[in-house]
C-alpha cells in the first residue's frame, strides 16, 4: 500500500482541533508546527496580514496510506474551526526509524 505525507496549512486559531482531530480518527502521531508564509496570494488572509504581507499559520502533517487521503480531509473539513485551509500529499518513497 502506498504512503503518502499529508500536509494541511492552517490559521494557528484552528491547529490545535484539526491536529488533534486528525490524531484521533487516524491514529497516527500528528506533528504540528508554526509557519510564516511570505507572499501575495492571500486569498484567506485578514487585513493586518495583508498589509504586513506574512501569514501565521500551522503546518499539521502526518504519514497516513494513499487512500486514508479523502477520510483525512473530511475530518478536517468537519472540525470546528474558523478560517480556510490548504493541503497536499506528497508520495513517501522510502522511510523508516533509525537507533
Amino acid at each position: 500500500m502506498s504512503r503518502v505525507l499529508l500536509t494541511v496549512t492552517c490559521g494557528l486559531v484552528d491547529a490545535e482541533a484539526i491536529a488533534t482531530g486528525l490524531r484521533d480518527a487516524l491514529h497516527v502521531p500528528v506533528h504540528q508546527r508554526a509557519e510564516t508564509v511570505l507572499g501575495r496570494d492571500f486569498d484567506d488572509a485578514g487585513t493586518v496580514e495583508r498589509v504586513a504581507g506574512a501569514l501565521a499559520r500551522s503546518a499539521i502533517v502526518l504519514e497516513i496510506a494513499a487512500d486514508q487521503v479523502a477520510h483525512a480531509l473530511e475530518v478536517a473539513t468537519n472540525t470546528r474551526r474558523r478560517l480556510p485551509f490548504r493541503w497536499h500529499s506528497v508520495a513517501v518513497l522510502d522511510g523508516g526509524r533509525i537507533a
